[in-house]
C-alpha cells in the first residue's frame, strides 16, 4: 500500500496545479482532501460483542483477496471500574431506584466509551489511506421487556440486556461517525454473507481461516466472526 505521505503529497502537488490552471475558488487543501477520500482503499468494520469489550476488525478486498488491515480489542466502558462490567447483574441486587440509576449510567458510560473507541480506531485507518463506509455488528434475537422491573426479574432477560447495551452503544458509535450500519443475529451472519458475495458459506470460511496465514495469531473465533460482519457490511454497502 502507498505510503499517506506519498499519498498526500501526490495530491497536493496535482491539486495546486489544477487549482491555478482552472483559477478554482476552491483551495488546494480541499481538493487534497476529495482526492484523497476517493483514492482511499475502501474496507468495513466488524465487531463480535462481550460483556463490556469487543473484537473489532477490519477487512477489503473481495473473494479470493480479502485482506485484514486491522484487528483490536475495544472496551466498552471505562476501564477505571467505575462501572460494574455485568451491570443488571448488579442492579438486579439493589432498589429499583438504584438500578435505574446504575443502569443510565452505564448506558452513557457505554455510548462515550465505544465512540471513543470506534473513533480512534477510524483516525487510524485514515492514516492509513482508508476509508471505511460500512459497519457490521450483531445483535440479540430476544426482544426486551420495557420495565426494567420484568429485566431484573428473569436471569436470561439479565443476560439479553447486557448484550443489548452494548450492542445499542457500538451501533450508536459508528452511526455518530458516519457509517452505515448492517446488524443481524450472529448464526446468520456466515450464511448472508455468503450469499451477498457469491460464495457458498464453506467456501467463505476457509477464505476466513486462510487469513491466519498472513495476520498470524490471535486468529480464532471472536476475529474471525468480525471478519464475517465486515464482510458481510462491505459486500452490502457495494
Amino acid at each position: 500500500m502507498v505510503s499517506q505521505e506519498a499519498l498526500t503529497a501526490a495530491c497536493a502537488e496535482k491539486a495546486t496545479r489544477y487549482a491555478k490552471k482552472f483559477k478554482l475558488r476552491r483551495t488546494a487543501s480541499g481538493l487534497v482532501r476529495n482526492m484523497l477520500s476517493s483514492m482511499a482503499t475502501r474496507a468495513a468494520l466488524g465487531f463480535k460483542l462481550h460483556t463490556g469489550w469487543a473484537a473489532a476488525v477490519a477487512v477489503t478486498g473481495g473473494p479470493g483477496k480479502f485482506e485484514v488491515l486491522l484487528r483490536r480489542r475495544i472496551e466498552l466502558l471505562p476501564t477505571d471500574g467505575s462501572v460494574p462490567r455485568f451491570v443488571y447483574h448488579q442492579a438486579a441486587e439493589v432498589s429499583l431506584h438504584k438500578a435505574e440509576e446504575l443502569v443510565q449510567r452505564a448506558e452513557a458510560a457505554a455510548q462515550q466509551t465505544a465512540h471513543a473507541a470506534v473513533q480512534d480506531v477510524l483516525e487510524h485507518l485514515r492514516e492509513l489511506g482508508v476509508a471505511v463506509k460500512a459497519a457490521g455488528i450483531p445483535c440479540g434475537s430476544k426482544p426486551l421487556p420495557k420495565q426494567l422491573a420484568d429485566v431484573l426479574r428473569s436471569h436470561p432477560m439479565i443476560h439479553t440486556a447486557e448484550g443489548s447495551l452494548f450492542q445499542t452503544a457500538v451501533v450508536s458509535a459508528c452511526e455518530a461517525c458516519g457509517l452505515t450500519v448492517r446488524s443481524l443475529r450472529e448464526r446468520e451472519v456466515w450464511p448472508k454473507a455468503a450469499d451477498v458475495l457469491g460464495l457458498r458459506e464453506p467456501a467463505l470460511r476457509r477464505q476466513v481461516d486462510a487469513l491466519r496465514e498472513s495476520v498470524g495469531a490471535p486468529w480464532g473465533a471472536d476475529q474471525k466472526a468480525a471478519t464475517a460482519f465486515a464482510l458481510l457490511a462491505m459486500a452490502s454497502g457495494r
